[in-house]
């Protein structure tokens, strides 16, 4: 038997201790490797699990869209059919029934913007037709002093695009000068919808009262800073907009374009996917409008056999389109003045003539100034398209005996005209022009906008901003 030392035992124990730690430690580190591998277990599968959701999702979403489709062929197919039967539908307008014949739609140009344009392609058509909350509508107003077809136009879409996000009915109500469904009639979106249970009659007094809560709101240029910069802010980052303005009607008069506002406001993406819009960078007024337009409006049929008229007649033959508003003159004496187009006329005339390869194209003129027509038409003579009729502003022209409302056909003829007859088009920096401009097909080939003295080649959005930039954001222009 061996007796050890004091010292001896010293170190045998901390041998040992020693030991124990490293099995120790090694036990922990096997429990620390199977706790890693459990966890990466855990993780892989619940990659799987997301992976095939993600995969079922996106197959639905196929599905949908093809389901969609099917449905805008048959749509599509079915209003072919019955768009070459001219039948008679009663209609009532103020209070007096006309019986009108209706005209063949021309779907061509729908059907570019829905399934043939990179912009608006994938749009749920279906979504956007479909009835919207019972109770809640959504109304643009114009019953005084709303600017110009353009501005009215702007105002229009940034509503109709709001009524979307807020899943409110759309309606229109424009009587200054006079009723808009003298010239222009629903398409495929029924925007003289009346208002349900707006006004309902008491059973014991047999007075009218309103059933419905309403609010008005006033954002045209001249309303209040204050209220322009919160009415903004709230569209841009409100989450509950509905809250704010929770009124079963909203009327709302406007000019401004609120596509930003809408496009950034984070908390209604999903209800804008909903409709096919898959980005904030297709929420533009540029993208939407000619696709917007040709859901919402069609002329009348006097309108519509004129512009078909136009179109027939000089299908094969080079145009070039020229848009000159001068702002005030003699024509239109209560006009805003706009000094940067004093020679806006003589540019555009010399711009035309400067190509050799423009001799015998056409030039389809649409003006503000009686004295810009004259001075074309002695250049020009037989060359010269021109609509007739006598030149008003909707706003700035004293309405007379009714004149402004005759000459309103002139004005949408004019406007649809710039959008379906141009090879080339020349206008001046308004709205009239470049929404007119918009609806070509094509509305960035071969486009000149006049600015402050020059004539700038614009071939894309980018090209615009910058040539307003350098003018003082379109001022100077």
């Amino acid at each position: 038997m061996v007796v050890l030392s004091s010292q001896s035992t010293l170190v045998l124990r901390r041998i040992i201790r020693s030991k124990r730690r490293t099995i120790e430690d090694r036990w922990w580190w096997c429990m620390t490797v199977r706790n890693t591998l459990c966890k990466r277990t855990i993780i892989a599968y619940c990659m799987f699990f997301f992976t095939v959701l993600l995969i079922w999702k996106y197959h639905e979403k196929s599905i949908k869209i093809e389901e969609e489709e099917d449905t805008l062929k048959q749509l599509i197919s079915s209003t072919r059919v019955t768009t070459t039967i001219h039948h008679k539908t009663t209609i009532i307008q103020e209070n007096e029934k006309q019986t009108i014949l209706t005209t063949p739609v021309e779907l061509n140009r729908f059907d570019y913007w829905l399934k043939n344009n990179s912009r608006t392609f994938g749009i749920n058509l279906t979504a956007i037709l479909a009835p919207k909350r019972p109770g809640k509508y959504l109304v643009y107003v114009c019953h005084e002093n709303c600017g110009g077809w353009g501005d009215r136009l702007r105002g229009i879409m940034s509503l109709f695009m709001l009524s979307l996000m807020l899943d409110r009915n759309f309606r229109i109500e424009i009587t200054h000068p006079c009723n808009l469904t003298h010239i222009l009639r629903p398409n495929l979106y029924n925007w003289t919808q009346s208002i349900d249970g707006l006004v309902v009659v008491d059973p014991i007094t047999h007075r009218r009262r309103f059933n419905l809560t309403r609010k008005m709101l006033i954002t045209t240029a001249n309303a209040r800073k204050e209220v322009l910069t919160n009415v903004s802010q709230i569209l841009y980052n409100n989450r509950s907009i509905d809250s704010i303005w929770s009124e079963d009607v909203l009327y709302w008069a406007t000019n401004k374009d609120y596509f930003y506002q809408l496009s950034n406001n984070i908390f209604y993406r999903k209800k804008f996917k909903s409709y096919g819009i898959m980005t904030k960078y297709n929420i533009k007024l540029e993208i939407l409008f000619s696709l917007f337009y040709e859901i919402l409006f069609r002329p009348v049929n006097k309108i519509q056999q004129h512009i078909l008229q136009y179109k027939l007649k000089h299908k094969n033959n080079h145009i070039i389109c020229a848009q000159i508003r001068t702002g005030k003159n003699p024509t239109i004496p209560h006009d805003k003045v706009l000094p940067g187009r004093q020679n806006i006329s003589e540019m555009i005339f010399s711009f035309i003539d400067s190509n050799n390869s423009n001799i015998n194209s056409q030039i389809f003129l649409t003006t503000d100034n009686e004295q810009v027509y004259h001075e074309a038409r002695q250049r020009y003579g037989s060359r010269l398209l021109y609509v007739p009729g006598e030149i008003t502003h909707l706003d700035r022209s004293l309405n007379i005996g009714q004149k402004v409302c005759r000459e309103q056909d002139k004005l949408l003829t004019d406007f649809h005209l710039l959008g379906e007859l141009c090879d080339i088009s020349i206008i001046s920096n308004s709205g009239f022009g470049f929404w007119g401009n918009l609806r070509r097909y094509k509305p960035f080939e071969q486009l000149f906008v006049f600015c402050a003295g020059r004539i700038y080649k614009i071939e894309s959005m980018w090209h615009l901003y910058k040539m307003r930039e350098q003018n003082h954001y379109g001022e100077l222009c």
